[in-house]
C-alpha cells in the first residue's frame, strides 16, 4: 500500500443502512468466539458504545474511502489520548477499544496494516499508522449497494472549535470549553449552513476522479502527498477560534470545505468548481485586511493597494514587485515581528528568497504610502482581523441560508453560482454595513475573466492565437466522469 496516498480516518462516519448492519454482523460472527468475548468484555473506558457500533464506524469509513479509490489507505490514530470518550471533539464517544477492534480486524486478515512512525529530529510531523481493506474485505464491499447519502460523514461532529498551542510541540490542538450563549448561537448558524448545503451538489467539473493530490516539499527536499477528496461528502464546515480565548473573539474563520484546501497555485481548480451543475463566480473583498486597518484610522484605501508607484529593488519588475509586496504585507499583518515576517516570507518562497534588507526596503515603501499603518504591521493584528472577516462571512452565509442558495466561503471571498452573483454583491454590501457601518470594495473573478475575453476578442482577426489561448484558458473542460457523478447524485436524491 502507498502510505503517502492516504486520507485520515473519519471518526464521524455513521450509517443506519441495513446492508451495512448485516456486513457488521457478518464480520463480527466470523471472528473466533473467544475473540468476540474478549472484545465485548474488555474495558470500554466508561463508554457505552458497543463493539458492533465501533465496527459500524470503521467499516462505514473504510467503505467510503474504498468507493472513492480502492488504492487509498487510511491514517489511523492509536494513542489513547485520541480516543477520550467525554470529549466534544469525539462526538460519537468512540472509546479506546477501537484500537483493539482494528488490531482484531488486522489479525483476522480484513485489514492490511503499516505501523506509524514517531517524529524524529528534522521530521515535520508524526506519521500515523495506515490501514487498508484486504481482498477479503473488499470482496464483501463489492456486494454492498449503498447510495452516496446512505453514510453520514459528519455524524455528531463539532462545528465550533477552540484551539491553542500544545505546550509540548507548539502545535495547535483542540481544547475543551464550556458553552456560552455566543457559542450556542454560532453553532446554530453553522449547522443551518451545513444542513442547507446537503441539498446541493458541489464538485470540480474538470476532474475525472473526485480526488486531488497535492504535493508538499519540506526543507530537506522530501516530497509528501496530501490527498484532497472532492465532492458533496466533503463540504462539512466549522469555525475555528484560537489562542484559547474563551470569549471566542480570536480568529473564528470558517473551514472544512474541500474547496479551501485546493492550492492557490491551482486557481483553475477553483474556477472549475460547479454547483448544482452550474458554473460559478468567486467574489472577494479587495485587500480586506489592509482596508480594515485603514478604517480603524478613519481612512479608506483607494486604487491598487500594493502598487508602490515606483520600483524599489533593482532587477525586479514592477508587476513582480506588486506580487511580492502583497504577500509581504499580508504576512506582516499576521506576524509578531519583522524578523518573523521576513522569515515567513522566505519560507513561502524558497526558490526566490530575498534578503531581510530587501524586504525591509519594500515594507518601508509601503509604509511611506500608508504611514498611518506603520504601527499595525508586524504587531500580531491578523488574529483580530480574522475575527472581523469571520463576522462578515457569518452575515453573508445567514442571508444565503435564508434564501436556500448554496455558497462556498473562502475566508474573505465567496464562490456562488453565476446566476447568484448579483445577489451575493448585494448581500456583501449589506454585511459590511451591518458589521462595519461601511461598504467595502470587492472584485469578481467572472468580471475579470469577461474583461480578458473581451480584450482578446478585440484582437481575434489580427492575433487569433492570442484569442484562442485566452478562450482555452478560461473554458472549463467538463469531464464525462464528473457528469456521471452529478447524474448519479440527482438520481439518488
Amino acid at each position: 500500500m502507498d502510505t503517502d496516498y492516504s486520507v485520515p480516518f473519519n471518526r464521524h462516519a455513521w450509517t443506519d443502512c441495513e446492508e451495512m448492519m448485516q456486513l457488521v454482523e457478518t464480520v463480527f460472527v466470523s471472528l473466533p468466539e473467544r475473540t468476540q468475548q474478549e472484545l465485548v468484555g474488555r474495558s470500554n473506558n466508561k463508554g457505552s458504545m458497543s463493539v458492533k457500533d465501533i465496527l459500524r464506524i470503521i467499516l462505514s469509513d473504510l467503505y467510503s474511502t474504498y468507493k472513492r479509490d480502492p488504492k487509498l489507505s487510511t491514517g489511523f490514530a492509536r494513542k489513547h489520548t485520541d480516543w477520550t470518550v467525554n470529549d466534544r471533539y469525539n462526538g460519537q464517544g468512540i472509546p479506546r477499544k477501537i484500537v483493539d477492534v482494528v488490531d482484531t480486524l488486522k489479525k483476522a486478515r480484513y485489514l492490511r496494516y503499516e505501523p506509524g512512525k514517531s517524529k524524529k529530529a528534522g521530521d515535520d510531523v508524526n506519521k500515523r499508522s495506515r490501514i487498508q481493506p484486504t481482498k477479503k474485505l473488499k470482496d464483501l464491499f463489492k456486494n454492498l449497494e449503498l447510495r452516496g447519502n446512505d453514510i453520514s460523514h459528519n455524524h455528531k461532529q463539532e462545528t465550533i472549535l477552540l484551539r491553542d498551542k500544545d505546550t509540548d510541540d507548539d502545535k495547535s490542538v483542540n481544547i475543551k470549553y464550556d458553552d456560552t450563549p455566543a457559542t450556542i448561537r454560532m453553532r446554530k448558524v453553522v449547522e443551518s449552513y451545513n444542513e442547507m448545503m446537503q441539498r446541493h451538489y458541489v464538485d470540480v467539473a474538470s476532474l475525472r476522479k473526485p480526488i486531488y493530490v497535492r504535493e508538499h516539499t519540506n526543507e530537506h527536499g522530501e516530497v509528501s502527498k496530501e490527498v484532497i477528496p472532492i465532492g458533496p461528502e466533503h463540504m462539512f464546515t466549522y469555525r475555528v477560534f484560537s489562542r484559547g480565548d474563551t470569549r471566542f473573539r480570536k480568529h473564528g474563520r470558517w473551514y472544512g470545505g474541500f474547496w479551501q484546501r485546493l492550492p492557490k497555485k491551482r486557481m483553475d481548480l477553483r474556477r472549475d468548481i460547479y454547483i448544482d451543475g452550474e458554473a460559478t463566480d468567486e467574489i472577494d473583498f479587495s485587500g480586506l485586511h489592509p482596508t480594515l486597518l485603514a478604517l480603524e484610522h478613519g481612512k479608506l484605501l483607494k486604487g491598487d493597494k500594493y502598487d508602490l508607484g515606483r520600483p524599489v529593488l533593482d532587477g525586479i519588475k514592477m508587476s513582480e514587485q506588486r506580487s511580492i509586496v502583497k504577500e509581504l504585507v499580508l504576512i506582516a499583518i499576521n506576524a509578531k515581528s519583522k524578523q518573523a515576517a521576513y522569515s515567513a516570507y522566505n519560507n513561502n518562497n524558497k526558490d526566490q528568497r530575498l534578503t531581510h534588507a530587501q524586504l525591509d526596503h519594500l515594507l518601508a515603501a509601503f509604509i511611506d504610502k500608508y504611514p498611518f499603518l506603520q504601527g499595525d504591521l508586524c504587531s500580531d493584528k491578523g488574529i483580530d482581523l480574522m475575527y472581523t472577516d469571520s463576522q462578515l462571512t457569518e452575515a453573508v452565509i445567514q442571508r444565503f441560508v435564508e434564501a436556500d442558495k448554496p455558497i462556498l466561503p473562502v475566508h474573505d471571498s465567496y464562490i456562488v453560482k453565476q446566476t447568484d452573483r448579483q445577489f451575493l454583491k448585494l448581500v456583501m454590501n449589506d454585511a459590511c454595513n451591518d458589521v462595519l457601518n461601511h461598504t467595502l470594495p470587492f472584485e469578481s473573478e467572472f468580471d475579470e475573466v469577461t474583461a480578458h475575453i473581451e480584450h482578446a476578442t478585440h484582437y481575434k482577426h489580427t492575433d487569433y492565437g492570442y484569442y484562442e489561448s485566452v478562450l482555452s484558458k478560461h473554458k472549463t473542460k467538463v469531464s464525462k466522469l464528473y457528469q456521471k457523478r452529478y447524474t448519479q447524485w440527482l438520481e439518488e436524491t
